[in-house]
């Protein structure tokens, strides 16, 4: 038989922001959690007197509530609601938010990989439209920001000292970087692509002149060195662009491991 579901989870269910099924999972991770008397299980517990708003950071936490839904949902109320019903219902979900990811940067200073200093910068500019899921999205939304800079993190990274969480945090970290920075953003790619086309051109264009059996009038050469210009920059300009001009891709090769089983 099915418990009562808790009051906060129930008043969540009234309002709309969670689904049945939602409900219905919750309740069930509820039980599982209540016939853990000895907390050996690694999930956040719901207090008997938690208020909506809590509930609804927990479910997030626990990814009851995915946070993709919940962002969606967010920005459908102002077509279900209105008025007094409206502000209720998003100043719940923006405590909610803010409790979420007040926590992931709460994580980042209780496992010694930010500062007390760093910590409260970050409180103060917590994103409101957004979910900081865990403490690897909080440490790259204050890379970001420049909450944390590039060389603090790059200190970090290269630390000898610290948890073994905050080093599978600042790891794990500094992956999403590499992978999230596309290949031709890199400093000088563009340059170099470009510079490999002029050479190109201008080595054929020298190819060709020797080849050729007599010079030609002083007008067709006017004509093909302003052609053989035009072509030039056309390539310089497609080298700027990624996804266009000619195929010079580039493969770069990282060392990466593979990150500790939690």
């Amino acid at each position: 038989m099915t418990s009562p579901p808790h009051p906060a989870l129930a008043e969540l269910r009234q309002l709309r922001l969670i689904t049945d099924n939602e409900l219905d999972d919750a309740i069930a991770e509820l039980e599982i959690l209540a016939l853990d008397e000895d907390d050996d299980i690694d999930m956040p517990r719901l207090a008997a007197g938690t208020g909506p708003a809590e509930a609804l950071a927990w479910l997030l936490r626990t990814d009851l509530l995915p946070q993709d839904d919940f962002l969606r949902r967010m920005q459908e109320l102002p077509r279900r609601h209105g008025g007094a019903a409206l502000l209720e219902r998003q100043q719940l979900a923006a405590d909610a938010l803010r409790q979420v990811n007040r926590q992931a940067i709460d994580t980042l200073y209780d496992e010694d990989v930010i500062d007390q200093w760093q910590r409260d910068a970050a409180h103060a500019s917590l994103p409101g439209d957004r979910l900081l899921a865990s403490p690897i999205a909080a440490l790259r939304d204050m890379l970001r920001q420049g909450t944390l800079t590039a060389q603090q993190f790059e200190l970090l990274r290269t630390r000898q000292h610290g948890s073994e969480l905050g080093r599978i945090i600042v790891n794990a970290a500094a992956r999403q970087a590499r992978r999230e920075r596309p290949v031709y953003a890199r400093p000088g790619t563009w340059v170099m692509a470009a510079l490999l086309v002029l050479a190109l051109a201008f080595a054929a264009s020298a190819i060709i002149s020797k080849q050729a059996p007599s010079p030609a009038p002083i007008a067709e050469q006017g004509v093909e060195r302003r052609d053989l210009q035009q072509r030039a920059a056309q390539a310089v300009e497609s080298a700027r662009l990624p996804g266009t001009g000619p195929d010079l891709s580039v493969t770069v090769v990282q060392d990466d491991a593979t990150p500790p089983a939690r």
